[in-house]
């Protein structure tokens, strides 16, 4: 297992920018990379002491000025491009709007289509056996339930992980497979939220029955969530969906990403799974607890599973 291959594609329009988002939309190295850091915070949360040992643990990793070059070597053959562009209006009131709010706010922009796949080569050698075992477990969470690119929380540019030379890998084929899988590889976690988005004893996770292709999932996923924001009263509690929101009396100087992951899962047969995690975490420096407790957005998760 000193080197393996993996293999992703595309499920989700990605609107990932180059140097000019308007005429073409590029997958670089280092934005793989930056995904898979995140997800590497998100699942050593509860392994580790404090903030600081899982700061030293992850440059020890993955490199920085203090420790020197990465021990795990991630490589492409080339950027990923693509001069697609949405040619459709989207309505104020559509999932489309709502859900990627912003992205057409500043003239079109391109985006890779679904179907796109690439590979990322990955080097282990200098890792210790711990360490393999995490990038391992991190390169098939990204590909279970990350994103690029923008709005990739809101169900855009969801990937899965297709194949893994080198590893085990079998991509899950239905949404018990993909819950079971998802379960296996968070293990147990911390009893307690994190200071960031992460796994912990409260986070949740569920996939909805298959849908025929990646494009009615995201839309029936998109819709739902939609609804589910719009139904949350008081309108102040709709700030555990992320901030800042438009309405009176939200605290619109802060920001906070969504604790609330939407992700769109390819299965081998084509259909995909409309999915979505919950990972409640400190929300703010100044107000620890979520608006509303965060019962809206769990619901939304927790009835996934029996939603038509």
């Amino acid at each position: 297992m000193n080197t393996i291959t993996a293999t992703y594609r595309v499920v989700t329009p990605m609107f990932l920018g180059g140097a000019d988002p308007t005429t073409e939309a590029e997958l670089r190295l280092p934005s793989f990379k930056g995904a898979l850091r995140f997800w590497w915070r998100a699942l050593q949360w509860g392994k580790v002491r404090n903030v600081e040992e899982l700061r030293h643990k992850e440059a020890e990793l993955f490199g920085s000025s203090e420790t020197g070059q990465s021990r795990v070597l991630l490589g492409m053959e080339h950027a990923i491009s693509g001069t697609n562009k949405v040619t459709e209006h989207w309505p104020p009131t559509s999932w489309q709007r709502y859900t990627g709010y912003g992205l057409r706010d500043k003239g079109e922009r391109c985006y890779l289509k679904p179907g796109t796949q690439w590979n990322v080569h990955v080097n282990l050698r200098r890792c210790s056996p711990e360490q393999r075992g995490q990038v391992l477990a991190t390169l098939k969470l990204l590909g279970l339930t990350g994103g690029l690119g923008a709005r990739s929380r809101k169900g855009w540019g969801s990937i899965t992980l297709t194949g893994l030379e080198g590893a085990d890998w079998t991509c899950p084929d239905s949404p018990t497979a993909w819950e079971k899988t998802l379960a296996m590889l968070v293990g147990q976690p911390a009893g307690s939220p994190a200071p960031w988005t992460a796994f912990s004893s409260v986070a949740t996770w569920k996939a909805a029955p298959a849908r025929q292709n990646a494009q009615e999932a995201q839309q029936w996923l998109a819709r739902r969530y939609q609804q589910t924001v719009k139904n949350t009263q008081p309108k102040s509690n709709r700030a555990q969906f992320g901030l800042p929101r438009m309405f009176k009396g939200s605290p619109r100087s802060e920001r906070r990403a969504s604790p609330l992951f939407l992700h769109v899962h390819q299965c081998p047969n084509g259909k995909a799974l409309p999915t979505a995690i919950w990972l409640p975490a400190t929300f703010l420096p100044n107000e620890q607890s979520i608006p509303g407790y965060g019962d809206a957005a769990r619901q939304f998760v927790e009835n996934l599973a029996s939603a038509q």
